[in-house]
């Protein structure tokens, strides 16, 4: 019998895609199961990244969720924040997002500028260093 591949970080990223945007809908396994036609405990082992989703069942999730099959092969804002500091908390995470939808609406530069330096400031030493890097990545 051929050995199953071994999971991805590709594998773990789509599972946990597809588990985010379930719960966002808040449909349960058994919901979703359902409209894809497979049962929940194979859901589950998708969402593990246990199991890699087949194309056919991809396109079905996808529908199933609303969303573009290409939602569970893009990086993400949110990606590239997990990534750059792996201990940060869900709720700093979900903090970090909503000031980065306010502070895009400021239209002001030289505001967008003192708000950025007075939390460099207020982040001290280390907070100085990860504004800079934030800055650079939003002027690309």
């Amino acid at each position: 019998m051929p050995r199953k591949p071994r999971r991805t970080a590709q594998d773990l990223l789509i599972g946990r895609r597809l588990r985010d945007r379930r719960k966002f809908l808040k449909q349960s396994l058994q919901e979703l199961s359902a409209q894809v036609g497979v049962s929940y405990q194979q859901v589950q082992k998708y969402e593990s990244g246990q199991d890699r989703i087949p194309a056919s069942i991809l396109f079905s999730i996808s529908k199933a969720l609303n969303i573009s099959p290409n939602y569970f092969f893009t990086r993400t804002l949110e990606d590239e924040v997990r990534e750059a500091y792996p201990d940060i908390t869900k709720e700093a995470l979900s903090e970090a997002m909503a000031f980065l939808y306010w502070f895009q609406r400021i239209e002001d530069k030289p505001l967008r500028d003192q708000l950025r330096a007075m939390l460099a400031h207020l982040g001290g030493p280390s907070g100085a260093t990860g504004s800079g890097q934030g800055s650079n990545k939003t002027t690309k």
